[in-house]
């Protein structure tokens, strides 16, 4: 994370050790592909809508703890900035680190089938193997950093992250790909991570500020605007309506006297 040392996995002699610290890997990025996914492939239930300020004073707090959740799933459906993560993290497990001649399919590590949406598996034997034949490429393919830009910066330009991604291990590039989603602090546009400018997060500035409030805020206006328009169509409906009205009445009364004039005549 930014500020923060990425974490690490040291090969040494003790080949079980880093077996578990990789199962530990791979446990959690499989977790994280996971939650990810979920919210992605998640259908909305239209029978929950969002309920209003009346229908909320007729529930119990429970009740509408419960309601609301049912009412937020589906929400994230599809969502790109989610999908892009996944893409992004796969990308970084199987695009060759500059300077290591081995993958994590040579050590053992690959993804089974696309139903899966890319988790990761484990054949212990082989990692066993490639720990004790060739435990520094290992280590390099997971903890490399680059050493022409040995730091993450959100404000680093395009041919320095390049340079930054090509030469970092799997490890650090997931920890920058993360950080660009979710970071907290500002580049200097001042723009936070992907993620927060889109939906913001608890406890900080973005729950407010960010580009889904900014849409709700949006449509809140042209539904005002459109109410506005609405009522002042109305009232020229009912000067319309009033007029013919009363354009009738005159018809109707003459209409009345031509068929007096025409009885009396008869």
């Amino acid at each position: 994370h930014e500020g923060s040392e990425v974490d690490t996995i040291t090969v040494t002699q003790d080949i079980e050790s880093s077996v578990e610290k990789i199962k530990a890997f791979i446990e959690e990025y499989n977790k994280l592909i996971d939650n990810i996914n979920g919210k992605v492939k998640e259908k909305y239930d239209r029978n929950y809508l969002p309920l209003t300020e009346e229908q909320k004073a007729d529930m119990k707090e429970d009740d509408i703890k419960r309601w609301e959740e049912k009412a937020k799933t589906g929400l994230l459906r599809n969502d790109s900035l989610l999908q892009n993560i996944t893409l992004a993290m796969r990308r970084a497990l199987y695009e060759k680190v500059e300077g290591v001649n081995i993958s994590l399919a040579d050590i053992g590590i690959s993804s089974k089938s696309y139903t899966d949406y890319g988790k990761l598996y484990l054949d212990e034997d082989k990692l066993r193997n490639a720990l004790s034949t060739r435990p520094e490429e290992v280590a390099k393919l997971f903890n490399g950093v680059s050493e022409q830009v040995p730091s993450y910066d959100r404000d680093l330009s395009k041919e320095e992250r390049d340079i930054r991604y090509n030469n970092s291990g799997v490890l650090v590039r997931i920890s920058d790909i993360l950080e660009d989603y979710i970071s907290t602090k500002r580049n200097k546009d001042g723009k936070k991570g992907f993620l927060l400018e889109k939906a913001g997060i608890e406890n900080d500035l973005s729950n407010t500020q960010n580009f889904i409030n900014e849409q709700l805020k949006d449509y809140d206006k042209r539904i005002n605007n459109m109410v506005e328009k609405l009522i002042k169509k109305e009232e020229q409906y009912y000067r319309q309506f009033s007029r013919l009205e009363t354009l009738l009445t005159q018809m109707n009364q003459q209409s009345a006297w031509i068929m007096n004039q025409f009885m009396g005549n008869w």
